[in-house]
């Protein structure tokens, strides 16, 4: 049967799916909007998203000295996820990944397993329980250490601003001075009527709830951290290592902030 997070796997470019998953793919994304659409335009988008996540986690190993993360909502552990950026750096790493999809658990648990990797951990927990995530987290981070948060693609799925904002703070309330949270979340335009349109039909086709928000309400969900330069901007815009050319991906705010 297919399922999303092979899905996923699938449209950037990785081998952890199946034909059932590969054919859901090209039919579920055929009216994807953006300057590109469809298909190639949602591969522009998620790979655009994980350039990003790569570059920030780059920042936070390199830069910033952060050697563990915990990273909620995070998919298959392949193409270019957390720990392969990390450890790539500082093989000695620490990465827990949470989802709350037993799935996705199970068989993110299975393909580290079959690759080796170490120092490495997959949790079963929902955004919705913050407590939980952060009991079973502390077993394998030390929370007297920086830790970065990743909350990458999962704010945008919770649609009242405030519990989002609550569950976010609840998360990073719990880290040390020295913590950062990184985050993506789909954009929205003042007055971008056709673009709200178009989500709203997309949610009602996948039984979703994607709630786009402007770069204000992203920023709000991060307070009262101090933003990273460059800041809330779109994707291809978070320190890129040059010029963006080429078409854009559907506009997504990314940034990073760090907790003081």
């Amino acid at each position: 049967m297919p399922h999303v997070s092979r899905v996923l796997d699938y449209l950037l470019g990785g081998t952890a799916n199946t034909e059932a998953d590969r054919q859901v793919a090209e039919h579920a994304f055929a009216g994807w909007p953006g300057e590109v659409g469809g298909v190639d335009g949602v591969r522009l988008d998620i790979g655009s998203a994980r350039r990003a996540l790569e570059r920030i986690v780059t920042y936070l190993v390199s830069e910033a000295g952060v050697g563990q993360f915990l990273d909620i909502a995070s998919g298959l552990p392949t193409m270019g996820n957390v720990h392969l950026t990390a450890q790539s750096l500082d093989p000695a790493a620490k990465v827990v990944y949470v989802d709350n999809d037993p799935v996705v658990v199970d068989y993110s648990r299975q393909l580290l397993s079959d690759s080796g990797a170490q120092h490495v951990w997959y949790l079963g927990n929902d955004m919705h329980d913050p407590a939980a995530i952060l009991a079973e987290a502390g077993r394998h981070l030390d929370f007297d250490r920086p830790v970065g948060l990743v909350l990458f693609g999962i704010l945008h799925f919770i649609d009242d601003d405030a519990v989002a904002g609550k569950l976010a703070r609840q998360l990073h309330d719990a880290l040390c001075p020295g913590s950062y949270v990184a985050v993506s979340h789909f954009a929205r335009a003042d007055g971008d009527q056709a673009m709200d349109e178009t989500f709203e039909q997309l949610n009602q086709q996948w039984g979703e709830s994607i709630t786009r928000r402007t770069r204000a309400q992203v920023e709000a969900l991060l307070e009262p951290l101090q933003l990273v330069t460059p800041g809330i901007v779109e994707l291809p815009d978070w320190r890129p290592p040059a010029a963006h050319t080429g078409p854009r991906p559907l506009p997504m705010w990314c940034g990073l902030a760090v907790k003081a």
